[in-house]
């Protein structure tokens, strides 16, 4: 990972919709914010974050970002009024050797090294990149009266996540001109956009959830119960995926014997050989289940 990446972590808001302060809250034993500092140091990819925070808050934050032991690669700076004014202090304070910048919400806690890279990798295409997924949900535009006026089409329509990439001196840029205008943005991207720069969007289907509501506390926790690998929910996990593949290595086998040796019974030859692909997809499953289960819950030494 290219050591110019730096990380501007936005932790400003004020957690209206949560009803208290999700950020400083123990979640799964430990702060929210926590849970993102340290899955972006485990990833070992920027060479430095900018933590942007409430104003009355930075005293408070030195204290709680202390036990993670790497004040020498957070600088905590003061948010603003609206979220592109504390992207753009944080901006401010990311070292003039920044060659990309990555804006990550602070309760985003499952960001990963496979994320980072693959977002990474196309803002070295185009400058700008944000990770996301198509809509999968019907959308409904809403009058004031709360009556649907139309529905929208959506097969072009995509959500969008943190990280976003992008070339540091772009994105300053790009907020100088906003700045000039007094446009508001609440996502980043739409800062460059509206500069006439291209973004690209990468597909993700890991989880990346951000915590905002209270349902959205309770998948959080759920999840993060395994982030490490004594905890029951990851280490419970990894035993039942070894045990199946244990199950099928055999099946694997004995239906690949059967297939072969049953040559003057087509019917059992051809039931023995869907078996023998049956177990092979299942196989094949449960690797892409082991690599979730390293993305959502990762051991220290990963």
């Amino acid at each position: 990972m290219s050591e110019s990446l730096s990380a501007v972590v936005v932790a400003a808001g004020r957690s209206q919709r949560m009803g208290f302060d999700k950020l400083l809250t123990p979640l799964a034993g430990r702060p929210l914010l926590l849970h993102t500092l340290d899955r972006l140091f485990r990833t070992e990819a920027p060479s430095e974050i900018v933590l942007v925070v409430r104003p009355d808050s930075e005293s408070e934050m030195h204290t709680l970002v202390a036990p993670l032991g790497r004040n020498d690669s957070i600088r905590i700076v003061p948010g603003g009024a609206q979220r592109q004014d504390s992207v753009q202090n944080g901006l401010q304070a990311v070292s003039a050797e920044s060659e990309f910048v990555m804006v990550h919400d602070a309760a985003r806690p499952f960001v990963t090294k496979e994320l980072i890279d693959t977002v990474l990798a196309a803002a070295k295409l185009s400058g700008a990149a944000v990770c996301g997924a198509p809509c999968s949900d019907s959308l409904k535009e809403v009058g004031e009266d709360g009556l649907v006026t139309r529905t929208v089409d959506r097969s072009q329509l995509w959500t969008v996540q943190t990280p976003q990439i992008f070339r540091t001196q772009l994105l300053r840029d790009a907020y100088r001109g906003a700045l000039a205008t007094g446009a508001t943005y609440t996502d980043d991207t739409a800062v460059v956009e509206a500069m006439g720069h291209p973004v690209r969007i990468v597909l993700y289907h890991g989880v990346n959830l951000k915590v905002t509501t209270p349902i959205d506390w309770k998948v959080a926790e759920a999840f993060l119960q395994g982030d490490h690998a004594e905890a029951p929910g990851g280490a419970l996990l990894r035993k039942h995926i070894h045990d199946m593949n244990n199950h099928l290595t055999p099946l694997m086998g004995y239906a690949y014997l059967l297939a072969n040796e049953l040559q003057n019974d087509e019917r059992l030859k051809k039931f023995a050989t869907s078996v023998q692909t049956a177990s092979e997809r299942c196989q094949a499953t449960t690797a892409e289940m082991q690599k979730l289960v390293r993305e959502l819950f990762p051991k220290k030494s990963e």
